[in-house]
């Protein structure tokens, strides 16, 4: 019967997700690296309404440098520690719940990022691929998390991990789509950890 149910999340709740996110991947990156189609015209159009070139409007740029820094993974799973180090039994729980997302997030973020290959926008080698964005995905799958877990701040979570989002365009770190696929993955990873938390929290880690 769990592997049933196990079954059943992943079906609706991450796969579609999963498909649509590749999807948008492919139609970008699919075509050669000199040509030009729909989407990544687009994608050149909002990178370039939105990216604060040199010389940077301040304080603006401070202001979305610190808002960055909020999907740094680092700082997550040091909140997380603490949570399941010293918490209380419910705060141990989150930061079990809070633990299995990001990672699942961030294995799966990783993957993508060396099979589709996407340059950064401002930068003329590959280096750390662009798809998906790394902190999009870590952000939204602890807003999701944390949104189950305290409804009443649900928005104000997403819209958190949105200026995540928004902010790695802004300092040119990447293209639009690059950080709706990492949301995309980031919110089904959370989701499907939500789904199966019963599960999640008999592990000893």
């Amino acid at each position: 019967m769990q592997h049933r149910c196990i079954s059943y999340v992943l079906a609706r709740y991450f796969k579609p997700w999963f498909i649509c996110s590749w999807i948008l991947c492919g139609f970008i990156t699919g075509s050669d690296a000199t040509a030009e189609n729909f989407l990544s015209r687009w994608d050149q159009t909002l990178f370039d309404r939105i990216y604060d070139a040199p010389p940077h409007q301040e304080p603006i740029w401070t202001g979305m440098k610190g808002i960055s820094r909020l999907g740094d993974y680092r700082g997550l799973m040091g909140a997380s520690i603490l949570l399941f180090s010293y918490g209380n039994e419910s705060h141990r729980e989150t930061g079990k719940l809070l633990s299995s997302a990001y990672m699942g997030a961030g294995i799966i973020t990783y993957g993508m990022k060396r099979l589709v290959g996407r340059k950064r926008p401002l930068d003329e080698t590959l280096g750390n691929p662009a798809m998906p964005s790394g902190h999009a995905s870590i952000t939204f799958s602890v807003a999701t998390i944390l949104g189950y877990r305290y409804p009443k701040w649900r928005i104000p979570l997403y819209i958190g991990a949105g200026l995540v989002g928004f902010s790695r365009i802004y300092l040119g770190r990447h293209y639009t789509s690059d950080v709706l696929v990492g949301a995309a993955i980031g919110t089904a990873t959370g989701v499907l950890v939500w789904h199966n938390r019963a599960t999640l929290l008999k592990w000893e880690f």
